[in-house]
């Protein structure tokens, strides 16, 4: 999916910003002849754009062909063609601009724009305070034919307006110095510029992460590393990739933009990564690892999410309508959530059950009728072994509301037996029993001291009836048997000691002679 994000980023359609004035594809009305140029600079647009082509490639002395050099007043005399025409490129690149107006393809220029028809409207700038318009001009070519150039009172400008947008003289001084060559479309002193600055911003965050690998304590822990790795790859890439986005910005170029974004999806990819990591950790150090096997799914889900997000922007850079598909996608996920209404209520059960724990592998539960040890917590159901070593599998949306016995969580075990001593136990006998229980409970080291109570708390109608209550420290039912054995031998031997016994239920039946044969009145 990373792939396939990153692919739609690399396409190079509408997705490159820039502020400056693009020409747009000609559009040639059938009716107009356009004059034939060697340069092609018979329409306003066709102009503009062999200018902005010509200069891309660095060729500044056939660009030059594309300015109107008569009549040049100020400063702009003084400089030649090409180093107006490098000068002027700059300016479009890193100026501020108001307003951008369409050129069109037609010989004529725009006649509705309240300019002289031999003068079509570039765009308007930023200087000084003030808006400054750039103009494109008809002007003769010496054969009789007119074609259109960049006018000669913008040119004229070209001087000011460069002590504005032009390079800062530590990067002019380099720009002299290097060949005056392109490559990829970059000129070699922005290469230099723009490599120091990446450069010098990795530096920074590599030493950064060193730090932050020290202040966190131990260098060689897991979780230090993979926050190391985080910061120096995909978190230093993309802060790299700022800075040389922003520095090839000054420079009057956004190239780097769309690398920007692919890092931006790949660091957002790997920072849900590391997240994923550290708190599955986490949650595995303090014995949770349900919850850390949904941690998992939850990382993939924010994936989705992000890679969603993220075509749907590169759609909208391409130009398609994206809230026509945000519709369509409404309706189909209405479509595919009842179509999964069942399925998802069973993973939200899961996500309950990670999250909230009311069991967990191994635990000994009651689970409404069915008693056993569960064995696995899945996205769909849970699954138990009985005591009758049979399996069953219960849906998590039903588990989930269902009300959960868990034995296991217990942290001691409750021992209440209810003694039924006979009705000839005098209370003497009895006093003995009762205080004969207290001092075993009390000297029994599995008892706890909380919650010990020997009460005589009735006469019912068969016997006067004795509860004994207390709490032995253990979990493990197999063991809380073998004490709760050895502390009712103690008992019936008390009882015994005390000359009494237990109640023996009994039954009496009255016959009456005089009834009919085989009916005996009880």
């Amino acid at each position: 999916m990373l792939l396939l994000v990153l692919g739609l980023a690399c396409l190079p359609a509408n997705a490159q910003e820039s502020t400056a004035p693009v020409a747009e594809d000609p559009v040639v009305p059938t009716d107009v002849i356009v004059p034939a140029d060697e340069f092609d600079r018979g329409t306003p647009q066709r102009s503009a754009d062999g200018f902005m082509r010509t200069v891309d490639k660095g060729d500044y002395e056939t660009a030059a062909q594309y300015l109107d050099l008569r009549n040049l007043r100020g400063s702009a005399s003084e400089l030649t063609g090409a180093q107006l025409a490098r000068r002027f490129f700059v300016i479009i690149k890193r100026a501020d601009w108001v307003d951008v107006n369409e050129l069109i393809d037609d010989p004529a220029g725009r006649s509705n724009d309240n300019l002289p028809a031999y003068r079509d409207s570039l765009g308007i700038i930023e200087h000084s305070g003030k808006e400054t318009r750039l103009y494109m001009q008809k002007v003769p070519r010496g054969d009789g034919v007119s074609i259109w150039k960049v006018s000669n009172a913008t040119v004229s400008l070209i001087p000011k307006l460069y002590e504005t947008y032009g390079y800062p003289e530590i990067i002019e001084e380099l720009r002299r110095n290097l060949p005056n060559r392109v490559i990829l479309g970059y000129e070699v002193f922005k290469w230099v510029v723009v490599g120091t600055a990446a450069l010098f911003a990795y530096v920074l965050i590599f030493l950064i992460a060193l730090i932050t690998r020290r202040v966190l304590g131990d260098p060689k822990a897991p979780s230090h590393r993979r926050i190391f790795r985080f910061l120096v790859l995909p978190f230093g890439l993309w802060l790299v990739i700022i800075a040389m986005n922003i520095t090839a910005s000054s420079l009057g170029s956004g190239v780097t933009a769309e690398a920007w974004r692919r890092l931006t999806v790949w660091m957002m990819f790997a920072g849900t990564n590391l997240l994923q990591e550290i708190y599955s950790t986490r949650l595995r150090d303090k014995g949770r690892r349900g919850a850390a096997v949904l941690m998992g799914p939850a990382g993939n889900a924010i994936k989705i999410v992000i890679a969603i997000a993220a075509i749907l922007l590169y759609m909208d850079k391409l130009g398609v309508n994206i809230t026509t598909v945000l519709a369509g996608l409404g309706v189909g996920g209405i479509a595919v959530a009842l179509a999964l209404q069942k399925p998802m209520e069973d993973v939200f059960g899961a996500f309950t059950l990670y999250t909230q724990q009311p069991i967990r592998v191994g635990d000994f539960c009651r689970i409404g009728d069915q008693t056993g040890t569960i064995e696995e917590i899945g996205l769909r159901t849970t699954r138990m072994r009985t005591l009758a070593n049979t399996v069953i599998a219960i849906p998590n949306a039903q588990l989930a509301n269902a009300p959960i016995d868990n034995i296991s969580a217990r942290r001691k075990i409750r021992f209440r037996p209810i003694l039924r001593l006979r009705y000839d136990t005098t209370p003497e006998q009895l006093q003995q029993i009762l205080d004969g229980i207290r001092d075993l409970l009390s000297s029994n080291e599995h008892v706890l001291e909380e919650s010990q109570r020997v009460r005589f708390t009735e006469i019912s109608d068969e016997a006067l009836l004795i509860e004994v209550n207390a709490y032995l420290n253990t979990t493990d039912w197999a063991k809380y048997l073998e004490m709760a054995e050895q502390l009712n031998l103690h008992i019936l031997k008390i009882i015994a000691l005390a000359g009494t016994s237990l109640f023996i239920p009994t039954r009496i039946l009255y016959a009456d002679g005089n009834a009919n044969r085989g009916e005996l009145p009880v």
